[in-house]
């Protein structure tokens, strides 16, 4: 069997965007292991190998650009939890996948991926019969973690897929995904039957080996491929552009030019040492001796020739005016101040006037759009695979109505005003809101930790209440009169 472990031609090249995301996003080691991928060589001849190049490298600096907009744009959306509502799931949310993974971190690589490359394929998965513990029963299914469990394949891991019709729908027929450099696997829809063929083979070597898995719910087969394509442009399923993408192309001309700006300091910044020599020197024929001038200050240059106004035999020093350096600072301020505007003001440095807060909440709301959009995106996805997972966990239907999911989209909160916290202590006192209820309105308006949950802060309320005594003293006790 030839190797089938490989991206198919319409996928692939798509490929070197994502790496330089990647790269990017990852941070400078990465992106000057890559070597000349990102960096031209400063001059013809320099071996992008050699130690020459490497000692360039290392003189360029980097802005992460890419790795502080994507923090920042994780940061908004996680600074309040993923809210799943489900009494069939909720039970595994902080084991949700095979590797032990929460609902919150599975929800955060997600939002990362989207971010990163816009695709990636997130669906239902059950363990194999071979993986059945011996125990088992429906009692301890749970607790035994023999369950349905969500997995996520990243751009890298998508090989192919295809699409039929089914029931006047279009749907996923063929998807292939690959489970390392030794495995992959492919899903099909067979006369209505979802088939998984797995391919394995020891260390990269030999022939693989082959087995077909039929996954059944209630003994029964399932009729569809419970994986979902997420993305933001929902109308096409190849890739396309993200939103990190053309932050990370604006840091990659930053970077290039910051090397231009390094070159150009190491090459010039220090004076270069000249001697004018009145005699050009020749070999013992004769013949008159090139010369070779490498810049910088550890070399001395030697001019033959009659000297004129200024360069009088002897050792003199020449001066770097700064022109072209001070042009490159100006362009480096224009590049990031590109990747501001594009990072929807993460990478940009408050103004230093005051703005009216409805004007600043209009802006930002204005700029936070992008993130709003793709979060929603991701969250509707998730809820229709997670309704999956519930399904196949035991509710009635595939689009299980009790099981809902949610992201924060509320990403710059306004703190909410004395008045407003009035209000929500008179609803509470009203019984028209729950203690819980109320701590996480507070929470979300700016007068609670954002990191401090209920069941934490209801325990510190709890432990006060123990320790106060109970009843202050009488007159008559203390005496007084």
């Amino acid at each position: 069997m030839t190797e089938q472990n490989i991206q198919s031609d319409r996928l692939s090249r798509h490929a070197p965007q994502v790496k330089k995301v990647r790269d990017f996003v990852a941070g400078e080691n990465a992106v000057k292991a890559a070597l000349d991928l990102y960096m031209p060589v400063p001059s013809v001849g320099m071996d992008p190998r050699g130690q020459p190049f490497k000692n360039f490298l290392r003189r360029t600096a980097m802005f992460p650009a890419a790795a502080r907009v994507l923090d920042g744009c994780l940061s908004l959306v996680f600074q309040e939890d993923p809210v799943l509502v489900s009494p069939t799931v909720s039970v595994i949310k902080d084991s949700i996948t095979f590797d032990m993974e929460s609902i919150e971190l599975y929800s955060e690589k997600l939002i990362s991926e989207t971010l990163q490359t816009n695709y990636t394929f997130i669906g239902v998965d059950a363990p194999s019969e071979a993986d059945k513990p011996a125990n088992l029963n429906g009692a301890n299914a749970i607790d035994l973690g023999y369950h349905p469990f969500l997995v996520l394949y990243p751009f890298e891991a998508i090989l192919d897929h295809g699409v039929g019709r089914v029931g006047g729908k279009q749907v996923y027929t063929y998807i292939k995904l690959s489970d390392g450099e030794n495995a992959y696997r492919e899903l099909r829809l067979i006369n209505g039957i979802y088939t998984v063929t797995i391919y394995e083979r020891e260390d990269g070597k030999g022939e693989y080996k082959v087995r077909t898995v039929v996954p059944t719910r209630d003994g029964k087969p399932l009729d569809f491929i419970p994986f979902k394509l997420v993305t933001t442009k929902k109308k096409d399923r190849w890739p396309s552009k993200s939103l990190l993408d053309d932050v990370v192309n604006v840091n990659c001309n930053h970077y290039i030019l910051e090397g231009d700006h390094a070159s150009a300091l190491f090459n010039c910044a220090g004076p270069q040492k000249v001697v004018v020599n009145p005699a050009q020197r020749k070999d013992e024929e004769g013949n008159p001796i090139p010369n070779v001038y490498p810049a910088g200050s550890d070399h001395i240059w030697e001019i033959h020739g009659a000297g004129g106004e200024g360069q009088q035999a002897g050792v003199h020093f020449l001066e770097f005016s700064g022109t072209s350096v001070v042009a490159i600072r100006e362009q480096l301020k224009e590049l990031k101040s590109q990747m501001s505007a594009l990072g929807s003001r993460i990478l940009q440095d408050e103004k230093a006037a005051p703005e009216a807060a409805e004007a600043l909440a209009i802006r930002r709301t204005s700029e936070n759009a992008a993130i709003v959009t793709l979060t929603n995106s991701v969250a509707k996805d998730m809820e229709e695979v997670l309704r999956w997972l519930s399904w196949w966990m035991g509710a009635a239907s595939k689009n299980d109505p009790e099981t809902r999911f949610t992201l924060n989209v509320d990403l710059v909160p306004a703190k909410l005003t004395p008045q407003e916290v009035t209000e929500i202590r008179n609803l509470k006192a009203a019984g028209l809101y729950t203690e819980k209820e109320a701590f996480y309105a507070l929470r979300a308006g700016g007068w609670q930790d954002d990191t401090l949950k209920w069941e934490a802060h209801k325990a510190e309320i709890d432990a006060e209440v123990i320790d106060l005594p109970l009843a202050l003293p009488s007159a008559s006790d203390t005496g007084a009169e």
